[in-house]
């Protein structure tokens, strides 16, 4: 039976107070996400995107609605719970790729474990695990100015997902990396969805990225405009996005 790990109901995001000019960033958007589901979350710039992707990812409050996350609402939790909640089931990929220069590679995936009190001999194993996962096991000694922008990013995911959280949030991850850099990342993430089950939830602008996911949330103006789902090849979905795209802002024109 199948488990939802994001559930999303009427969520709305305000900026302003009442009475002043508000901002409605969010406008009673629900949706839901199952295990094992790699999702793409696609809009154009200020239609409400990344404001969403902060709502599930704690970093910031809905206004109104309900987020529940592998079965617990978020919007209840005080901001201690958070944190925790944050360290124990969600793992984070950002553009920036933040890491850490001063500590090595692995020191660098160890982190949410280490961060959780996890003794050193159980760590171990599960960095390894983690790096095979994404073949970056040779990198591990080094240090992050000493490998590539692509390298960087394969090891922010072998981090993100390290402690086996209920799902990994990336927010376009593939923004600095050029293009086969790109590919070689979203074939990693594509291959962690399949052969380990791992959920993905994909913030990009980028139609390329986008054609890796199973299925795809077009937002604009804060509330859900479409939802595609990808049948047939990568290459065919790649051409549906396009359409998808250019219909959006046909309409908006």
């Amino acid at each position: 039976m199948d488990k939802t790990v994001v559930n999303a109901k009427h969520v709305q995001k305000i900026y302003g107070k009442k009475g002043e000019n508000q901002s409605h960033a969010l406008r009673g958007i629900s949706f839901s996400m199952q295990e094992g589901e790699f999702v793409g979350i696609m809009g154009p710039s200020g239609s409400g995107k990344t404001t969403l992707l902060n709502i599930i990812s704690t970093l910031d409050k809905a206004t109104g609605g309900i987020v529940e996350i592998a079965g617990t609402d978020i919007t209840k939790m005080k901001q201690r719970e958070l944190s925790d909640f944050r360290s124990r089931k969600l793992g984070f990929i950002f553009q920036d790729f933040n890491l850490l220069e001063n500590l090595t590679i692995y020191e660098n995936i160890a982190l949410p474990l280490s961060l959780q009190g996890i003794p050193s001999k159980k760590i171990g194993p599960k960095v390894e695990k983690a790096a095979e996962m994404l073949d970056i096991s040779s990198l591990l000694p080094k240090y992050p100015a000493e490998v590539s922008g692509g390298q960087k990013q394969r090891s922010a995911a072998a981090r993100a997902l390290v402690h086996e959280p209920a799902i990994i949030l990336a927010d376009e991850p593939t923004g600095a990396l050029d293009s086969k850099n790109a590919t070689t990342l979203l074939e990693a993430m594509q291959n962690l969805n399949k052969k380990q089950g791992i959920s993905i939830m994909m913030v990009t602008h980028d139609p390329y990225s986008a054609s890796y996911c199973q299925r795809i949330l077009f937002i604009q103006d804060g509330k859900l405009n479409k939802e595609i789902h990808r049948g047939g090849s990568r290459e065919a979905f790649y051409k549906e996005i396009l359409e998808v795209i250019a219909d959006i802002g046909a309409h908006k024109a």
